[in-house]
């Protein structure tokens, strides 16, 4: 028995990453990742990169848990994405980016959930959805646009359901149809799916 120990022991401080500054490398000997570890747990600053050398992930941790502002890059270099976590839980605004650097979303976030406004763009720049969620559900106004900017469509959510007057536009911004969802009745155009967009 005191063998197996012995052995279990000698395995586990083999694999067990080490207190201290740390480094891991792809096969070409790129490094992949640097930080430090503390009782086995990375700790503070880290930095993590793509093959070809680029930054893909710059963080810091806490306990092993994600920590506070980090950002989150494309292979070219390009930011994908930037957030803030509390002990491994999103909190607070988070931008995404496509790669060419327009805003491609923003979120807010309260105990790892989405709670608060939206807004979700072209990569033109134009604004596609907005609206607001609380602790992770859609809630209130929304209001979805084309790509030329034009009002698609808006209605409101509640419960996680659409509810109350929704109305849809087509390219030129004339009313198309309504819905009333609390007593689905139709007005102009064919009922069909209710779709998020």
């Amino acid at each position: 028995m005191i063998k197996l120990i012995m052995v279990v022991r000698a395995v586990y401080q083999h694999f067990r990453p080490p207190d201290g500054p740390a480094e891991r490398f792809y096969g070409s000997g790129q490094s992949k990742c640097r930080g430090d570890y503390l009782n086995g747990k990375q700790e503070g600053p880290w930095e993590f990169y793509h093959e070809n050398g680029q930054i893909s992930l710059r963080s810091s941790f806490r306990n092993g848990e994600r920590h506070g502002p980090w950002t989150l890059y494309y292979e070219s270099g390009h930011v994908k994405l930037k957030g803030n976590s509390v002990e491994g839980r999103p909190e607070g605004v988070f931008e995404r980016y496509y790669d060419g650097g327009r805003l491609w979303e923003r979120a807010t976030y309260r105990d790892g959930e989405r709670d608060g406004p939206y807004e979700q763009f072209y990569e033109s720049g134009r604004l596609a959805e907005r609206g607001q969620y609380r602790e992770g559900r859609l809630e209130g106004l929304w209001e979805y646009f084309y790509p030329n900017g034009q009002l698609k469509k808006r209605g409101c959510f509640a419960n996680r359901r659409r509810d109350g007057l929704w109305e849809a536009f087509d390219e030129t911004g004339r009313l198309v149809a309504q819905r009333n969802f609390s007593t689905d009745h139709w007005t102009g155009g064919p009922p069909g799916p209710a779709s998020r967009n």
